[in-house]
């Protein structure tokens, strides 16, 4: 009867195989996006929160913490932000400041407040901002949001190669922790909040109610010229 070949090097080579296999999965994994939550770790930017709109000497502000996938959100900026923008913030008696709040419960707004504050890199803050806003069921409701935020920055006229830089190194990321921050210490805890002037506003004013507010602390004088950032 012949003799038995041993079945050592048989189990090394599979050893082997095994090991190169993890190794490679492994490596496969670390190359995946980590998931963008409010709680990621971040360095907190510096400087002003938000994004505004209108004089640096308006002697009103009206300070909005807003979520992207909020529903109200979207509803406020479709039906009442345009008028705002349009007929107080040239009158350079307002200026409105626009802060990153994405709230916990929302697992796709972290990258819609991210696409939004790369369009900022380039001066592009509220076209961008628009576009998502009114196209909210749709990048909400897909499986892969990114692609059609995408999309907006191309419609909303970004250099798509700054964008895409911006996306995958995150950069302004600690900028929308920063601005969510602040509202966690305001006491923020729905959206859209308002402010007037630092005072906060029961609920969400209509475009009518703050040219009220305008009127009532600053009278029409004169235009001034409006500045975006």
């Amino acid at each position: 009867m012949a003799a038995g070949k041993s079945l050592t090097p048989f189990y090394v080579a599979l050893g082997v195989i095994a090991v190169a296999g993890g190794a490679l999965i492994a490596r496969t994994a670390m190359k995946k996006p980590a998931p963008l939550t409010v709680d990621t770790v971040a360095p907190l930017a510096l400087g002003p929160r938000g994004v505004v709109i209108g004089s640096d000497s308006a002697p009103v502000e009206l300070m909005e913490f807003s979520d992207f996938e909020c529903p109200w959100c979207a509803r406020y900026a479709v039906l009442q932000m345009p008028d705002i923008r349009q007929r107080l913030v040239p009158s350079g008696r307002l200026r409105v400041r626009f802060v990153h709040y994405p709230l916990n419960i929302h697992q796709k707004s972290p990258w819609a407040h991210l696409a939004a504050a790369c369009a900022n890199e380039q001066g592009r803050f509220w076209a961008m901002a628009d576009l998502i806003f009114e196209n909210q069921d749709e990048w909400v409701e897909n499986a892969n949001p990114t692609s059609l935020l995408e999309g907006y920055a191309q419609r909303a006229g970004l250099d798509m190669g700054r964008y895409r830089s911006c996306v995958s190194e995150r950069r302004p990321w600690g900028q929308v922790l920063a601005d969510k921050h602040l509202g966690d210490s305001l006491g923020v805890t729905g959206t859209p909040t308002f402010y007037v002037n630092g005072h906060l506003l029961p609920d969400a004013p209509s475009a009518d109610r703050v040219a009220q507010i305008v009127d009532s602390i600053a009278p029409l004088r004169g235009a001034t010229g409006v500045k975006a950032r």
